[in-house]
């Protein structure tokens, strides 16, 4: 059963996603804050395949760094695998011929057609989450330093944030309940 290109490019449409097509895949391009090509574009270009008639889903994003061999690649390399350790969702390929490094998300689909929400959230993840350690990763090739202190930093700041919002959520909906309560009683 699988997903058909048909429907992808539908769920694509559907979201408003702009996308060319290739004979053996389907490219976007997303807009990031901190990540940066080798031409300085703050865009992250992707690849949707299918593959296996449809059972099976991969979305890469390839030529995100080069990194040939050099001092500063074996902090690269524990880079890259620091941030698979810390996330979910993307795995890091490394090209040992020319240096090349791409983030991907694939999976198996079988007998069962990709979901909207599920394409959201591999293109959302990886985008988000290349963007996020962008910083980390550049340092490691740069420096020969693996850090994630900053970006832990910034995920633990962005958790106190969606936790205070929460709970002003929450306060504010206390309150709404307390005043229809009070206008019942009245």
């Amino acid at each position: 059963m699988g997903t058909t290109r048909a429907e992808l490019r539908s769920m694509l449409d559907a979201e408003g996603i702009r996308y060319t097509e290739d004979e053996d895949y389907l490219r976007a391009s997303f807009a990031t804050a901190r990540y940066r090509d080798r031409t300085g574009t703050r865009a992250i270009f992707v690849a949707l395949r299918l593959e296996e008639d449809g059972e099976y889903f991969k979305l890469i994003a390839p030529n995100l760094y080069w990194c040939p061999s050099g001092p500063t690649r074996e902090a690269f390399l524990r880079a890259l695998l620091g941030v698979s350790w810390r996330t979910k969702l993307v795995q890091f390929q490394y090209d040992d011929e020319d240096g090349e490094v791409r983030a991907v998300v694939e999976f198996p689909l079988e007998d069962a057609p990709l979901t909207a929400r599920q394409l959201s959230r591999c293109l959302n993840g990886l985008v988000q989450i290349v963007d996020e350690y962008h910083g980390a990763i550049v340092a490691a090739l740069r420096e020969g330093v693996v850090d994630f202190s900053s970006v832990s930093a910034r995920l633990e700041l962005e958790r106190q944030a969606a936790e205070l919002y929460a709970e002003i959520g929450a306060d504010r909906a206390r309150r709404r309940r307390d005043r229809g309560r009070l206008a019942l009683e009245e």
